[in-house]
């Protein structure tokens, strides 16, 4: 195996602003897990089996094994994982077997970490949902200026948002642009 090192879409944007930073990360690996049709009671089974825990629900982000799980549509959720592996969609489709389906889509996303005492200040003109009302552990896939994103509520002070790779340059010119001007 080689030795390659992951370019990030941003070339690892860093922006710091008064009580706001904004970081990309490298996103590990992450994998799509689709529900075959008519397989949801084996795919529960391999689930538990391979993470230990019951998928997550609408909305909803939990920690598992080696990252987190991630509901994303109805029969279809998102492995985050922490450590690169570029086998990892083949792993779990051998542990999920006909009950579903999976696809390596790590260099089809940027990763964004966002920390502030006031996040909701930015968020909300950005992002279309009420995230002061969503608990911690919340995700959900939605649009921003136009563009995918992902949301990820870690803790009040702490989210992770995550866009294509394709419209990354664009949402990030969305976001620090709504960023400077609710700080200016």
């Amino acid at each position: 195996m080689s030795n390659l090192e992951p370019t990030l879409p941003l070339e690892g944007f860093t922006g710091d602003w008064p009580d706001f930073s904004l970081v990309e990360n490298f996103l590990g690996e992450l994998v799509s897990l689709a529900v075959a049709q008519d397989e949801e009671i084996a795919f529960n089974k391999a689930f538990k089996k391979t993470f230990g825990k019951t998928p997550p629900k609408p909305s909803e982000i939990i920690a598992v094994k080696g990252g987190y799980a991630m509901w994303s549509s109805i029969g279809q959720y998102f492995i985050l994982l922490d450590e690169p592996n570029i086998e990892a969609d083949r792993e779990l489709a051998s542990k999920f077997g006909n009950s579903a389906y999976t696809t390596l889509q790590s260099d089809g996303w940027t990763s964004l970490d966002l920390k502030s005492k006031k996040p909701y200040d930015i968020l909300e003109r950005f992002i279309p949902l009420d995230l002061r009302a969503a608990q911690i552990g919340f995700a959900a896939r939605t649009m921003a200026h136009h563009i995918a994103v992902v949301i990820i509520k870690f803790s009040e002070t702490e989210f992770r948002l995550m866009t294509p790779r394709s419209s990354a340059k664009s949402f990030l010119d969305g976001l620090t642009h709504t960023i400077e001007n609710v700080i200016a």
